[in-house]
């Protein structure tokens, strides 16, 4: 049985290893040193929340929202940002990223934001029905993700 809880600083490292394998499982390749640097780094940004979903001790998934202003050009400056969503490999598809993706709304709407925003590749479609059906919103122009360079949708979600 898997519970939520609030992010600690000892679940960084494991948060970022799943997030690793997350997306190696989902693109076919592994993200360089340099891309695990830069996914280490969120946890060091000014945050709304970070939830992590747990099965005993060991972390099974996690949501980071950053405070407004710490996503991509163009965002709403009121909007906070769910820089981070992720289900280890083998807790996909049990429902994990569904409740991750809720806790950290209501995180956001109890901080009192008036809106989240995110940005997701167009081809990860597991993600995109998920948040098409809890109600977030396409807007602006597909774009190419700043790193990787694939094609990336942002999607709002007002919380007022």
């Amino acid at each position: 049985m898997t519970t939520l809880r609030d992010g600690a600083e000892g679940d960084v490292e494991a948060c970022v290893a799943l997030w690793l394998r997350a997306v190696a499982e989902r693109d076919g390749i592994a993200l360089s040193e340099a891309g695990a640097i830069r996914i280490r780094e969120k946890f060091d940004a000014p945050r709304v929340a970070w939830i992590v979903t747990v099965d005993g001790d060991t972390p099974v998934g996690f949501a980071l929202v950053a405070e407004s202003g710490l996503g991509f050009d163009g965002d709403p400056a009121d909007a906070a940002y769910l820089s981070l969503l992720a289900v280890a490999p083998e807790g996909q598809g049990a429902g994990l990223g569904g409740r991750l993706l809720t806790a950290a709304v209501d995180a956001a709407r109890a901080e009192g934001r008036p809106r989240i925003v995110l940005h997701v590749l167009t081809a990860n479609e597991t993600a995109v029905r998920l948040y098409r059906a809890t109600g977030w919103v396409e807007v602006g122009e597909v774009r190419p993700h700043p790193v990787s360079g694939r094609p990336m949708q942002t999607y709002l979600l007002p919380l007022a």
